[in-house]
């Protein structure tokens, strides 16, 4: 790893850990406010007990954080080839965006669920497990090429363009179509409004330099 790939990796890091710390402090602030329901989606009994509220708010804020930094890295994944600028931060916001998903996986899976997979599978709180999982796994492998193997590789731009796109739907598809705050909702939008335009102005530029 070259120094310049130090310097990046020591970046990601800082803003997972920043945005982890400000999770955290966000969820103790706000532990004693009813802002997610102790039960599932359509009702029922609550399925998290209330000592668990403040561990509950860590999972939505750290995935909002997740999406947040991941939207960029989805805006400029089309440039990464062509840009060595884009490449780097690409690489430093996915990296970054990925620890705070790790965490809030964690969170979820270990702390509410209390690793219980029979839960994690059967709950109405999580819409699709297998593949959040599959998803997860993808993304670690993905970041580790990002830092060992050149981005020029068919294989691993193809993997790169599938994993970017699995991303965008269950971030979109959590936060815009199943938040269960207005705010969640507002970021799921935003964040493909940002997409959107990342997109267009990576296919326009490549027009123009045609």
């Amino acid at each position: 790893m070259t120094s310049s790939d130090r310097k990046d990796a020591t970046i990601s890091l800082v803003l997972a850990g920043a945005l982890g710390v400000i999770c955290l402090a966000a969820a103790h602030a706000t532990g004693h406010l009813p802002l997610f329901s102790l039960s599932p989606p359509g009702g029922g009994a609550a399925d998290v007990p209330e000592q668990l509220r403040v561990d509950l708010h860590m999972t939505f804020f750290t995935i909002w954080a997740s999406m947040l930094l991941a939207t960029p890295a989805l805006m400029t994944v089309a440039g990464i080839g062509a840009s060595p600028t884009a490449w780097r931060w690409w690489r430093i916001t996915w990296t970054a965006s990925l620890l705070v998903f790790l965490v809030h996986f964690y969170w979820a899976a270990v702390i509410v669920f209390g690793n219980d997979w029979s839960r994690i599978l059967n709950t109405p709180r999580v819409s699709a497990p297998r593949l959040d999982t599959v998803f997860a796994v993808w993304w670690v492998i993905d970041v580790t090429l990002a830092w060992l193997r050149d981005p020029r590789t068919t294989w691993v731009r193809l993997q790169r363009w599938g994993v970017h796109l699995l991303a965008f739907v269950l971030f979109f598809m959590g936060a815009a179509r199943e938040g269960e705050l207005a705010l969640s909702r507002a970021l799921g939008w935003a964040m493909a409004v940002a997409v959107v335009a990342g997109l267009l102005a990576w296919l326009l530029q490549r027009r123009s330099s045609t």
